[in-house]
Protein backbone atom coordinates (compact mmCIF):
# COMPACT_ATOMS: atom_id res chain seq x y z
CA UNK A 1 0.00 0.00 0.00
CA UNK A 2 1.33 3.27 -1.12
CA UNK A 3 1.66 6.20 1.69
CA UNK A 4 0.14 9.10 1.39
CA UNK A 5 2.29 12.25 0.15
CA UNK A 6 2.78 14.76 2.90
CA UNK A 7 2.86 18.42 2.00
CA UNK A 8 6.34 20.46 1.14
CA UNK A 9 4.98 22.68 4.16
CA UNK A 10 2.45 22.23 6.69
CA UNK A 11 1.80 25.38 9.29
CA UNK A 12 -0.86 24.76 12.04
CA UNK A 13 -2.17 27.60 14.30
CA UNK A 14 0.59 29.53 14.03
CA UNK A 15 1.17 33.13 15.66
CA UNK A 16 3.80 35.43 15.55
CA UNK A 17 4.50 38.62 18.23
CA UNK A 18 6.79 41.29 18.57
CA UNK A 19 6.39 43.49 21.57
CA UNK A 20 3.46 41.78 22.36
CA UNK A 21 1.63 43.43 19.36
CA UNK A 22 0.02 40.26 17.31
CA UNK A 23 1.62 40.42 13.71
CA UNK A 24 0.37 37.03 12.65
CA UNK A 25 -2.42 35.43 14.08
CA UNK A 26 -3.30 31.20 14.25
CA UNK A 27 -2.27 30.91 11.04
CA UNK A 28 -3.28 27.36 9.31
CA UNK A 29 -2.22 26.05 5.85
CA UNK A 30 -0.42 23.67 3.56
CA UNK A 31 1.39 23.88 0.21
CA UNK A 32 1.82 20.71 -1.48
CA UNK A 33 4.50 19.47 -3.67
CA UNK A 34 4.75 21.18 -7.03
CA UNK A 35 1.73 23.37 -5.74
CA UNK A 36 1.77 27.47 -6.75
CA UNK A 37 0.00 28.61 -3.33
CA UNK A 38 -0.88 32.80 -3.28
CA UNK A 39 -0.97 34.70 -0.45
CA UNK A 40 -3.12 38.31 -0.85
CA UNK A 41 -4.04 40.75 1.04
CA UNK A 42 -2.82 44.46 1.87
CA UNK A 43 0.26 46.38 3.23
CA UNK A 44 0.02 45.46 7.01
CA UNK A 45 -1.74 41.96 6.63
CA UNK A 46 1.42 39.80 7.72
CA UNK A 47 1.94 38.32 4.09
CA UNK A 48 5.52 38.78 3.95
CA UNK A 49 6.14 37.80 7.29
CA UNK A 50 4.74 34.61 7.02
CA UNK A 51 7.16 33.99 4.12
CA UNK A 52 10.32 35.50 6.66
CA UNK A 53 8.91 33.39 9.23
CA UNK A 54 8.98 29.95 6.50
CA UNK A 55 12.73 30.96 6.11
CA UNK A 56 13.43 31.71 9.35
CA UNK A 57 14.20 35.75 9.04
CA UNK A 58 11.26 37.06 11.31
CA UNK A 59 12.89 39.52 13.90
CA UNK A 60 14.98 38.18 16.75
CA UNK A 61 12.67 39.93 19.39
CA UNK A 62 9.63 38.11 17.61
CA UNK A 63 7.42 35.48 19.67
CA UNK A 64 6.88 32.72 17.58
CA UNK A 65 4.42 29.64 19.16
CA UNK A 66 3.00 27.21 16.53
CA UNK A 67 1.06 23.45 16.27
CA UNK A 68 3.33 22.41 13.82
CA UNK A 69 5.52 24.38 11.42
CA UNK A 70 7.12 21.95 9.33
CA UNK A 71 8.83 21.48 5.76
CA UNK A 72 9.68 18.57 4.21
CA UNK A 73 8.17 17.15 7.89
CA UNK A 74 11.18 18.96 9.69
CA UNK A 75 10.44 21.31 12.81
CA UNK A 76 11.42 24.55 11.39
CA UNK A 77 11.84 25.71 15.15
CA UNK A 78 14.35 23.25 16.03
CA UNK A 79 16.82 24.77 13.34
CA UNK A 80 20.36 25.81 14.51
CA UNK A 81 21.62 29.53 12.61
CA UNK A 82 23.84 26.99 10.25
CA UNK A 83 20.89 24.28 9.35
CA UNK A 84 18.76 27.29 8.48
CA UNK A 85 21.93 29.18 6.39
CA UNK A 86 22.10 25.47 4.45
CA UNK A 87 18.61 25.53 4.00
CA UNK A 88 17.94 28.77 2.56
CA UNK A 89 20.33 28.49 -0.06
CA UNK A 90 19.57 24.62 -0.97
CA UNK A 91 16.05 24.19 -0.45
CA UNK A 92 14.63 27.54 -0.08
CA UNK A 93 14.86 30.21 -2.65
CA UNK A 94 12.97 33.89 -2.16
CA UNK A 95 12.65 36.65 -4.81
CA UNK A 96 12.31 40.15 -2.99
CA UNK A 97 9.99 43.03 -4.27
CA UNK A 98 12.84 45.45 -4.76
CA UNK A 99 15.55 43.89 -6.82
CA UNK A 100 17.59 46.71 -6.66
CA UNK A 101 17.78 46.86 -2.92
CA UNK A 102 18.50 43.37 -2.79
CA UNK A 103 21.36 43.18 -5.39
CA UNK A 104 24.71 44.75 -3.94
CA UNK A 105 25.62 47.99 -6.60
CA UNK A 106 29.04 47.95 -6.17
CA UNK A 107 29.24 44.49 -7.92
CA UNK A 108 28.78 42.52 -10.83
CA UNK A 109 25.90 40.92 -11.09
CA UNK A 110 27.81 37.57 -12.50
CA UNK A 111 29.81 37.56 -9.33
CA UNK A 112 27.25 37.66 -7.01
CA UNK A 113 25.25 34.45 -8.91
CA UNK A 114 28.45 32.97 -8.69
CA UNK A 115 28.99 33.70 -4.83
CA UNK A 116 25.31 31.60 -4.17
CA UNK A 117 27.07 28.63 -5.82
CA UNK A 118 30.34 29.15 -4.09
CA UNK A 119 28.80 29.24 -0.45
CA UNK A 120 26.14 26.79 -0.94
CA UNK A 121 27.19 24.34 -3.70
CA UNK A 122 31.21 24.64 -3.39
CA UNK A 123 32.06 25.23 -7.05
CA UNK A 124 35.07 26.57 -8.88
CA UNK A 125 34.59 29.72 -10.82
CA UNK A 126 34.40 27.38 -13.95
CA UNK A 127 31.80 24.93 -13.14
CA UNK A 128 29.86 27.73 -11.25
CA UNK A 129 30.45 29.79 -14.48
CA UNK A 130 29.20 27.30 -16.62
CA UNK A 131 25.57 26.77 -14.61
CA UNK A 132 24.79 30.63 -13.93
CA UNK A 133 25.22 31.13 -18.01
CA UNK A 134 22.85 28.41 -18.16
CA UNK A 135 20.66 29.33 -15.68
CA UNK A 136 20.31 32.98 -17.06
CA UNK A 137 19.49 31.55 -20.09
CA UNK A 138 16.33 29.52 -18.43
CA UNK A 139 15.23 33.27 -17.26
CA UNK A 140 15.42 34.51 -20.49
CA UNK A 141 18.67 36.75 -20.24
CA UNK A 142 19.59 35.80 -23.67
CA UNK A 143 22.81 38.15 -23.29
CA UNK A 144 24.80 36.09 -21.12
CA UNK A 145 28.14 37.78 -21.43
CA UNK A 146 26.72 41.16 -21.11
CA UNK A 147 24.68 40.66 -18.01
CA UNK A 148 27.21 39.10 -16.55
CA UNK A 149 29.87 41.92 -16.54
CA UNK A 150 27.02 44.52 -15.90
CA UNK A 151 26.76 46.55 -12.62
CA UNK A 152 23.17 46.13 -11.23
CA UNK A 153 22.05 49.88 -12.40
CA UNK A 154 22.90 48.87 -15.95
CA UNK A 155 20.37 46.38 -16.22
CA UNK A 156 15.66 47.37 -16.28
CA UNK A 157 13.99 46.39 -13.90
CA UNK A 158 12.87 43.36 -15.35
CA UNK A 159 16.31 42.24 -16.41
CA UNK A 160 16.95 42.76 -12.58
CA UNK A 161 14.00 41.23 -11.47
CA UNK A 162 14.99 37.88 -13.42
CA UNK A 163 18.59 38.01 -11.91
CA UNK A 164 17.10 37.46 -8.70
CA UNK A 165 14.72 34.64 -9.98
CA UNK A 166 18.06 33.14 -11.58
CA UNK A 167 20.05 33.13 -8.02
CA UNK A 168 17.05 32.03 -5.98
CA UNK A 169 16.94 28.99 -8.92
CA UNK A 170 20.95 28.34 -8.87
CA UNK A 171 20.32 25.79 -5.91
CA UNK A 172 17.40 24.29 -7.36
CA UNK A 173 15.03 24.71 -4.44
CA UNK A 174 11.93 23.09 -3.40
CA UNK A 175 10.14 26.11 -2.53
CA UNK A 176 10.38 29.16 -4.49
CA UNK A 177 8.85 32.12 -2.07
CA UNK A 178 8.16 35.45 -4.74
CA UNK A 179 7.63 38.34 -2.42
CA UNK A 180 5.64 41.19 -4.49
CA UNK A 181 7.82 40.29 -7.49
CA UNK A 182 5.99 42.67 -10.27
CA UNK A 183 4.52 45.63 -8.50
CA UNK A 184 7.09 47.95 -9.80
CA UNK A 185 7.25 46.80 -13.04
CA UNK A 186 5.46 47.48 -16.97
CA UNK A 187 2.72 45.31 -17.37
CA UNK A 188 4.26 43.83 -19.96
CA UNK A 189 7.19 42.86 -18.19
CA UNK A 190 4.89 41.87 -15.43
CA UNK A 191 3.26 39.55 -17.86
CA UNK A 192 6.51 38.12 -19.25
CA UNK A 193 7.50 37.21 -15.60
CA UNK A 194 4.68 35.73 -14.61
CA UNK A 195 4.77 33.15 -17.79
CA UNK A 196 8.12 32.93 -16.43
CA UNK A 197 7.76 31.77 -13.42
CA UNK A 198 4.87 28.89 -14.71
CA UNK A 199 7.11 27.74 -16.91
CA UNK A 200 10.37 27.82 -14.41
CA UNK A 201 8.13 25.81 -11.92
CA UNK A 202 7.20 23.09 -14.12
CA UNK A 203 10.48 22.61 -15.03
CA UNK A 204 12.42 22.19 -11.92
CA UNK A 205 9.29 20.45 -10.64
CA UNK A 206 9.08 23.18 -7.55
CA UNK A 207 6.40 24.30 -5.15
CA UNK A 208 5.66 28.15 -5.40
CA UNK A 209 4.84 30.76 -2.42
CA UNK A 210 3.77 34.07 -4.57
CA UNK A 211 2.44 37.16 -2.19
CA UNK A 212 0.74 40.13 -4.16
CA UNK A 213 -1.92 41.99 -3.40
CA UNK A 214 -3.66 42.13 -6.92
CA UNK A 215 -5.71 39.55 -7.01
CA UNK A 216 -6.05 39.75 -10.84
CA UNK A 217 -2.49 39.02 -11.17
CA UNK A 218 -2.42 36.28 -8.76
CA UNK A 219 -5.35 34.00 -10.90
CA UNK A 220 -3.21 34.04 -13.97
CA UNK A 221 -0.61 32.07 -11.49
CA UNK A 222 -1.54 30.21 -8.57
CA UNK A 223 -3.46 26.82 -8.23
CA UNK A 224 -4.93 27.77 -3.94
CA UNK A 225 -5.18 31.39 -2.53
CA UNK A 226 -5.08 32.25 1.03
CA UNK A 227 -6.67 35.80 1.61
CA UNK A 228 -4.90 37.59 4.59
CA UNK A 229 -6.41 40.29 6.58
CA UNK A 230 -5.06 41.88 9.88
CA UNK A 231 -2.50 39.17 10.02
CA UNK A 232 -5.17 36.17 9.85
CA UNK A 233 -6.65 34.02 7.34
CA UNK A 234 -10.01 35.48 6.28
CA UNK A 235 -10.73 33.24 3.03
CA UNK A 236 -9.29 30.36 0.66
CA UNK A 237 -9.66 28.63 -1.54
CA UNK A 238 -8.31 27.17 -5.49
CA UNK A 239 -8.26 30.36 -7.41
CA UNK A 240 -10.80 28.88 -10.03
CA UNK A 241 -13.35 28.50 -6.79
CA UNK A 242 -12.53 31.77 -4.77
CA UNK A 243 -12.97 33.83 -7.94
CA UNK A 244 -16.20 32.68 -9.01
CA UNK A 245 -17.52 32.82 -5.45
CA UNK A 246 -16.26 35.12 -2.64
CA UNK A 247 -17.34 34.96 0.36
CA UNK A 248 -15.71 37.63 2.62
CA UNK A 249 -16.33 41.41 2.07
CA UNK A 250 -12.01 41.74 2.35
CA UNK A 251 -12.07 39.09 -0.37
CA UNK A 252 -14.92 41.23 -2.24
CA UNK A 253 -13.19 44.74 -1.99
CA UNK A 254 -10.05 43.59 -3.22
CA UNK A 255 -11.43 41.67 -6.43
CA UNK A 256 -13.82 44.56 -7.08
CA UNK A 257 -11.97 47.55 -6.19
CA UNK A 258 -10.19 47.37 -9.13
CA UNK A 259 -10.91 48.71 -12.14
CA UNK A 260 -12.38 46.13 -14.92
CA UNK A 261 -11.91 46.69 -18.77
CA UNK A 262 -15.02 46.36 -20.29
CA UNK A 263 -16.97 48.19 -17.79
CA UNK A 264 -16.92 52.25 -16.86
CA UNK A 265 -18.37 52.81 -13.01
CA UNK A 266 -19.49 55.86 -11.78
CA UNK A 267 -17.36 54.89 -8.64
CA UNK A 268 -14.85 52.35 -7.59
CA UNK A 269 -15.73 50.11 -5.05
CA UNK A 270 -14.18 49.79 -1.47
CA UNK A 271 -13.42 47.86 1.28
CA UNK A 272 -16.16 49.91 3.03
CA UNK A 273 -19.04 49.43 0.93
CA UNK A 274 -18.56 45.68 1.03
CA UNK A 275 -18.26 46.07 4.61
CA UNK A 276 -21.46 47.96 4.97
CA UNK A 277 -23.35 45.29 3.18
CA UNK A 278 -23.89 44.15 -0.58
CA UNK A 279 -22.77 46.44 -2.92
CA UNK A 280 -24.20 47.19 -6.40
CA UNK A 281 -22.18 49.58 -8.63
CA UNK A 282 -23.33 52.41 -10.87
CA UNK A 283 -22.43 52.33 -14.43
CA UNK A 284 -21.82 55.16 -16.26
CA UNK A 285 -23.84 54.86 -19.62
CA UNK A 286 -22.81 55.16 -22.93
CA UNK A 287 -25.03 58.24 -23.59
CA UNK A 288 -24.21 60.21 -20.54
CA UNK A 289 -20.03 59.84 -21.94
CA UNK A 290 -20.55 60.99 -24.76
CA UNK A 291 -22.72 64.15 -24.12
CA UNK A 292 -19.93 64.51 -21.30
CA UNK A 293 -16.95 64.13 -24.17
CA UNK A 294 -19.16 66.34 -27.17
CA UNK A 295 -18.93 69.02 -24.09
CA UNK A 296 -15.51 69.34 -23.43
CA UNK A 297 -14.07 69.36 -26.56
CA UNK A 298 -16.78 71.80 -27.47
CA UNK A 299 -14.24 74.09 -25.38
CA UNK A 300 -10.77 75.73 -25.57
CA UNK A 301 -7.53 73.79 -24.94
CA UNK A 302 -5.80 75.00 -22.05
CA UNK A 303 -2.56 73.28 -22.91
CA UNK A 304 -1.06 73.12 -26.43
CA UNK A 305 1.47 71.10 -27.18
CA UNK A 306 3.21 71.53 -31.07
CA UNK A 307 5.67 69.74 -32.53
CA UNK A 308 7.70 69.88 -28.93
CA UNK A 309 10.91 67.74 -27.94
CA UNK A 310 13.20 66.92 -25.32
CA UNK A 311 17.28 65.93 -26.46
CA UNK A 312 19.53 65.53 -24.25
CA UNK A 313 23.54 65.85 -25.55
CA UNK A 314 25.79 62.99 -23.66
CA UNK A 315 29.66 64.10 -24.03
CA UNK A 316 31.59 60.76 -24.86
CA UNK A 317 34.89 61.00 -25.15
CA UNK A 318 38.24 62.40 -26.87
CA UNK A 319 35.48 65.63 -27.10
CA UNK A 320 33.04 63.61 -29.37
CA UNK A 321 29.13 63.72 -28.44
CA UNK A 322 26.10 62.03 -28.93
CA UNK A 323 22.42 63.27 -28.61
CA UNK A 324 19.54 61.43 -27.02
CA UNK A 325 15.84 61.97 -28.18
CA UNK A 326 13.95 61.16 -25.10
CA UNK A 327 10.79 62.68 -26.47
CA UNK A 328 10.48 62.98 -30.11
CA UNK A 329 8.66 65.65 -31.79
CA UNK A 330 5.16 65.55 -30.38
CA UNK A 331 1.50 67.23 -30.53
CA UNK A 332 -1.50 67.36 -28.23
CA UNK A 333 -4.12 69.54 -26.16
CA UNK A 334 -5.23 68.88 -22.86
CA UNK A 335 -9.15 70.76 -22.65
CA UNK A 336 -10.98 71.85 -19.19
CA UNK A 337 -12.07 69.54 -17.18
CA UNK A 338 -10.50 66.45 -19.31
CA UNK A 339 -8.48 63.64 -17.67
CA UNK A 340 -6.07 62.53 -21.06
CA UNK A 341 -4.47 59.72 -19.74
CA UNK A 342 -0.62 58.54 -20.97
CA UNK A 343 0.75 55.52 -20.81
CA UNK A 344 3.84 53.24 -21.97
CA UNK A 345 6.41 51.16 -21.07
CA UNK A 346 9.05 52.88 -18.50
CA UNK A 347 11.83 54.82 -20.22
CA UNK A 348 9.23 55.80 -23.22
CA UNK A 349 9.61 59.49 -21.77
CA UNK A 350 6.14 60.16 -19.66
CA UNK A 351 7.71 61.82 -17.04
CA UNK A 352 10.30 63.39 -19.35
CA UNK A 353 7.32 65.21 -21.25
CA UNK A 354 5.26 66.26 -18.00
CA UNK A 355 8.23 68.00 -16.45
CA UNK A 356 8.42 69.96 -20.03
CA UNK A 357 5.03 70.79 -19.68
CA UNK A 358 6.27 73.07 -16.37
CA UNK A 359 9.68 74.17 -17.57
CA UNK A 360 11.12 71.94 -14.65
CA UNK A 361 13.24 70.39 -17.64
CA UNK A 362 12.74 73.17 -21.01
CA UNK A 363 11.71 72.05 -23.91
CA UNK A 364 14.39 71.43 -26.97
CA UNK A 365 12.43 72.66 -29.26
CA UNK A 366 8.42 73.63 -30.20
CA UNK A 367 6.17 75.46 -28.67
CA UNK A 368 4.04 75.29 -25.25
CA UNK A 369 0.73 77.23 -25.32
CA UNK A 370 -0.98 77.69 -21.98
CA UNK A 371 -4.49 78.97 -22.18
CA UNK A 372 -3.65 80.53 -25.69
CA UNK A 373 -0.65 82.11 -24.55
CA UNK A 374 2.71 80.78 -25.36
CA UNK A 375 5.25 80.40 -23.10
CA UNK A 376 8.85 81.27 -23.08
CA UNK A 377 10.83 79.19 -20.72
CA UNK A 378 13.20 81.90 -19.45
CA UNK A 379 10.61 84.59 -18.56
CA UNK A 380 10.35 83.70 -14.96
CA UNK A 381 7.11 85.66 -14.22
CA UNK A 382 5.28 83.41 -16.74
CA UNK A 383 6.90 79.96 -15.40
CA UNK A 384 6.25 80.42 -11.71
CA UNK A 385 2.39 81.37 -12.84
CA UNK A 386 2.65 78.54 -15.07
CA UNK A 387 3.83 76.11 -12.06
CA UNK A 388 0.77 77.37 -9.75
CA UNK A 389 -1.78 76.56 -12.87
CA UNK A 390 -0.83 73.23 -13.34
CA UNK A 391 0.72 71.34 -9.91
CA UNK A 392 2.32 67.63 -9.80
CA UNK A 393 1.45 64.65 -7.59
CA UNK A 394 4.18 62.32 -7.23
CA UNK A 395 4.16 58.40 -7.57
CA UNK A 396 6.38 57.85 -3.97
CA UNK A 397 4.07 60.70 -1.38
CA UNK A 398 7.04 59.73 1.70
CA UNK A 399 9.80 61.05 -0.29
CA UNK A 400 7.60 63.65 -1.36
CA UNK A 401 6.92 64.90 1.99
CA UNK A 402 9.44 66.44 4.27
CA UNK A 403 9.74 63.70 7.19
CA UNK A 404 10.60 66.51 10.16
CA UNK A 405 7.67 68.72 9.20
CA UNK A 406 3.94 68.10 10.59
CA UNK A 407 1.05 67.68 8.14
CA UNK A 408 -0.20 71.26 8.81
CA UNK A 409 3.40 72.49 8.59
CA UNK A 410 3.90 71.24 5.34
CA UNK A 411 0.12 72.83 3.75
CA UNK A 412 1.13 76.08 5.77
CA UNK A 413 4.76 76.58 4.18
CA UNK A 414 2.76 76.50 0.81
CA UNK A 415 -0.43 78.53 1.55
CA UNK A 416 2.48 81.57 3.40
CA UNK A 417 4.01 82.09 -0.04
CA UNK A 418 1.01 81.58 -1.76
CA UNK A 419 -2.07 82.56 -0.33
CA UNK A 420 -1.55 84.91 2.29
CA UNK A 421 0.56 85.93 5.30
CA UNK A 422 -2.31 86.00 7.80
CA UNK A 423 -1.22 82.95 10.06
CA UNK A 424 -4.64 82.30 11.38
CA UNK A 425 -6.14 82.63 7.62
CA UNK A 426 -3.41 79.98 6.57
CA UNK A 427 -4.18 78.07 9.39
CA UNK A 428 -7.79 77.78 8.68
CA UNK A 429 -7.41 77.20 4.81
CA UNK A 430 -4.44 74.15 5.87
CA UNK A 431 -7.53 72.70 8.21
CA UNK A 432 -10.12 73.24 4.94
CA UNK A 433 -7.58 71.94 2.72
CA UNK A 434 -7.33 68.32 4.63
CA UNK A 435 -11.48 68.13 4.46
CA UNK A 436 -11.10 68.61 1.02
CA UNK A 437 -9.13 65.07 1.02
CA UNK A 438 -11.05 63.28 3.33
CA UNK A 439 -9.00 63.77 6.56
CA UNK A 440 -9.63 65.33 9.51
CA UNK A 441 -8.24 67.91 11.26
CA UNK A 442 -6.39 65.73 13.84
CA UNK A 443 -3.83 64.60 11.11
CA UNK A 444 -3.10 68.40 10.74
CA UNK A 445 -0.54 67.49 13.49
CA UNK A 446 0.88 64.34 12.80
CA UNK A 447 4.32 63.66 10.60
CA UNK A 448 4.64 61.48 7.79
CA UNK A 449 5.84 58.51 8.87
CA UNK A 450 2.19 58.17 11.35
CA UNK A 451 0.40 58.49 8.52
CA UNK A 452 0.05 55.51 5.91
CA UNK A 453 0.32 55.24 2.18
CA UNK A 454 -3.23 56.77 1.31
CA UNK A 455 -3.15 59.03 3.81
CA UNK A 456 0.06 60.52 2.91
CA UNK A 457 -1.21 60.61 -0.86
CA UNK A 458 -4.13 62.62 0.14
CA UNK A 459 -1.69 65.06 1.65
CA UNK A 460 0.20 65.47 -0.98
CA UNK A 461 -2.55 66.43 -3.22
CA UNK A 462 -3.97 68.71 -0.88
CA UNK A 463 -0.62 70.34 -0.97
CA UNK A 464 -0.91 70.44 -4.80
CA UNK A 465 -4.26 72.29 -4.20
CA UNK A 466 -3.22 74.82 -1.90
CA UNK A 467 -1.95 77.30 -5.15
CA UNK A 468 -5.24 76.60 -6.87
CA UNK A 469 -4.42 75.03 -9.68
CA UNK A 470 -6.31 74.18 -12.99
CA UNK A 471 -4.20 70.88 -13.95
CA UNK A 472 -3.08 67.86 -12.43
CA UNK A 473 -0.11 66.04 -13.85
CA UNK A 474 -0.51 62.97 -12.18
CA UNK A 475 2.76 60.70 -12.44
CA UNK A 476 2.05 57.41 -11.36
CA UNK A 477 0.27 58.78 -8.23
CA UNK A 478 -1.78 55.54 -7.32
CA UNK A 479 1.29 53.07 -8.44
CA UNK A 480 2.62 52.57 -4.63
CA UNK A 481 -0.85 51.99 -2.84
CA UNK A 482 -2.46 49.16 -1.80
CA UNK A 483 -6.16 48.16 -4.70
CA UNK A 484 -8.63 49.02 -1.95
CA UNK A 485 -6.31 52.28 -1.33
CA UNK A 486 -6.31 53.22 -4.52
CA UNK A 487 -9.87 52.67 -5.38
CA UNK A 488 -10.45 55.27 -2.21
CA UNK A 489 -7.89 57.81 -4.05
CA UNK A 490 -9.03 57.23 -7.47
CA UNK A 491 -12.34 58.28 -6.20
CA UNK A 492 -11.29 61.09 -4.31
CA UNK A 493 -9.43 62.83 -7.67
CA UNK A 494 -12.67 62.26 -9.39
CA UNK A 495 -15.11 64.22 -6.96
CA UNK A 496 -12.38 66.65 -6.62
CA UNK A 497 -12.36 67.38 -10.64
CA UNK A 498 -15.70 67.98 -10.23
CA UNK A 499 -16.06 70.02 -7.34
CA UNK A 500 -13.14 72.26 -8.41
CA UNK A 501 -13.14 72.25 -12.79
CA UNK A 502 -9.85 69.98 -12.71
CA UNK A 503 -8.17 68.50 -15.67
CA UNK A 504 -5.56 65.70 -15.32
CA UNK A 505 -2.84 64.59 -16.95
CA UNK A 506 -3.02 60.75 -15.53
CA UNK A 507 0.35 58.89 -15.98
CA UNK A 508 0.50 55.16 -15.34
CA UNK A 509 1.87 51.84 -16.31
CA UNK A 510 -1.70 50.24 -15.22
CA UNK A 511 -3.61 50.02 -18.30
CA UNK A 512 -7.12 49.35 -16.54
CA UNK A 513 -6.42 52.29 -13.66
CA UNK A 514 -5.68 54.63 -17.13
CA UNK A 515 -9.00 53.53 -19.13
CA UNK A 516 -11.19 54.33 -15.87
CA UNK A 517 -9.69 57.38 -15.01
CA UNK A 518 -9.66 59.17 -18.50
CA UNK A 519 -11.20 60.82 -21.21
CA UNK A 520 -8.69 60.20 -23.94
CA UNK A 521 -5.67 57.86 -24.15
CA UNK A 522 -2.41 58.72 -25.29
CA UNK A 523 -0.11 56.20 -26.01
CA UNK A 524 4.05 56.87 -25.79
CA UNK A 525 6.59 54.51 -27.35
CA UNK A 526 10.20 54.88 -27.18
CA UNK A 527 10.06 59.00 -27.10
CA UNK A 528 7.21 59.36 -29.63
CA UNK A 529 3.33 59.32 -29.80
CA UNK A 530 1.92 56.48 -31.53
CA UNK A 531 -1.64 56.73 -30.68
CA UNK A 532 -4.38 58.99 -29.12
CA UNK A 533 -7.88 57.94 -28.94
CA UNK A 534 -11.44 58.18 -26.78
CA UNK A 535 -10.27 56.19 -23.88
CA UNK A 536 -13.12 52.90 -24.64
CA UNK A 537 -12.35 53.19 -28.25
CA UNK A 538 -8.96 52.93 -27.71
CA UNK A 539 -9.25 49.28 -25.73
CA UNK A 540 -11.88 47.79 -28.32
CA UNK A 541 -10.55 49.12 -31.32
CA UNK A 542 -6.46 49.83 -30.51
CA UNK A 543 -4.98 51.30 -34.28
CA UNK A 544 -1.12 49.92 -33.57
CA UNK A 545 0.20 46.74 -32.54
CA UNK A 546 2.19 48.11 -29.66
CA UNK A 547 -1.33 49.36 -28.09
CA UNK A 548 -2.58 46.04 -28.69
CA UNK A 549 0.58 44.51 -26.53
CA UNK A 550 0.07 46.83 -23.73
CA UNK A 551 -3.66 45.90 -23.75
CA UNK A 552 -3.04 41.96 -24.10
CA UNK A 553 -0.42 42.00 -21.25
CA UNK A 554 -3.57 43.00 -18.33
CA UNK A 555 -4.04 40.64 -15.77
Amino acid sequence: MQSEKKPLVSVQNASLSIGGHPILKALSFTIEQQEIVAIVGESGSGKSMTALTLMGLQPKKATLNAEQLTFESQDLRTLTPQEWQKRRGNTLGMVFQEPQSSLNPTQKCGNQLLEVLQIHRKMNFREGEKLVKKVLDEVQLYETKRVFKSYPHELSGGQKQRIMIAMALLCKPKLLIADEPTTALDVTVQKEIIELLKSLQKKYKMSVLFISHDLALVKQLADRVLVMYQGSIVESGTSKFLFKNPKHPYTKGLLFARPEVGVRLERLPTLKDYYDGDFVPKKISSIKRQNRLKKIYSETPLIEVRELEKSYVKKNGLGSTSRFQAVKPISFSLYPQETLGLVGESGCGKSTLAKTLVCLDPATSGALYWQGVKIDPKNKSQVGQLRKDIQFIFQDPYAALHPYKTIRSTLEEVLLVHYSKNKVAVRKRALELLDQVGLTSEFAHRYPHELSGGQRQRVVIARALAVGPKVLLCDESVAALDISVQAQVLNLLNDLKKALGLSYLFISHDLAVVKYMSDRIMVMQEGSMVELQEADALYVNPKKAYTQKLIEAIP
